[in-house]
C-alpha cells in the first residue's frame, strides 16, 4: 500500500510523521521496532517518516508495512531545520487502523467481501482485492450474550 497518511496543511512546508502504539512509544524506522522516545540517544530523526507536498494544502505519506497490525496515532510535525528535530511543532493528528497490509476503513469494511466458516463461525472480511484479509472475527455465543472478538 501507498500513502496511507493524509494532512492537510500549507503547501510550501517540510512536514513529517512520527506513528506511535497504544502505550505511546514510537515507531522506530531503522530498527523495525517500537521503542520509548530516546531510547539509544535517538531523536525525530530516527522516528521520522517524510511527507510529499501534493500542493494544494495537502500532503501524503506511507505508512510502513513492516508495523504490525493494530490502531495507532500518526502524529504530524512541521520541520524547522535542515533535519526533524524533537523541537519541531506539531500541527497535525490521526488514528489509523492497519490491517499489516493497508488501512482499514468503513468503507472497505462495507464494500467488499466477508466469508464465514461455518463450522468455525470465523469470519474473515476481505480488502479491495479480495485477497488480503483486513478484519477477522470469531462470534461467540453462550445462553445470553453473543461476543465478538476481533483479530
Amino acid at each position: 500500500m501507498a500513502n496511507e497518511i493524509h494532512v492537510d496543511y500549507a503547501s510550501g512546508n517540510t512536514l513529517y510523521a512520527v506513528v506511535r502504539n497504544g502505550v505511546g512509544d514510537v515507531w522506530y524506522v531503522a530498527g523495525q521496532v517500537f521503542e520509548a522516545w530516546g531510547t539509544g540517544s535517538r531523536a525525530a530523526n530516527d522516528y521520522d517518516i517524510s511527507l510529499t507536498d501534493k500542493n494544494g494544502s495537502k500532503y501524503v505519506g506511507s505508512f510502513d508495512g513492516d508495523i504490525p497490525a493494530g490502531r495507532y496515532s500518526v502524529q504530524i510535525f512541521r520541520q524547522a531545520g535542515a533535519n526533524p528535530a524533537d523541537g519541531d511543532s506539531l500541527v497535525a493528528s490521526e488514528e489509523i487502523v492497519w490491517s499489516g497490509a493497508g488501512k482499514v476503513t468503513a468503507n472497505k469494511l462495507l464494500a467488499n467481501k466477508a466469508v464465514q466458516n461455518k463450522s468455525t463461525g470465523q469470519i474473515k472480511y476481505y480488502d479491495d482485492d479480495e485477497q488480503t484479509v483486513l478484519l477477522t472475527h470469531t462470534p461467540a455465543d453462550a445462553e445470553a450474550t453473543i461476543t465478538r472478538t476481533p483479530s
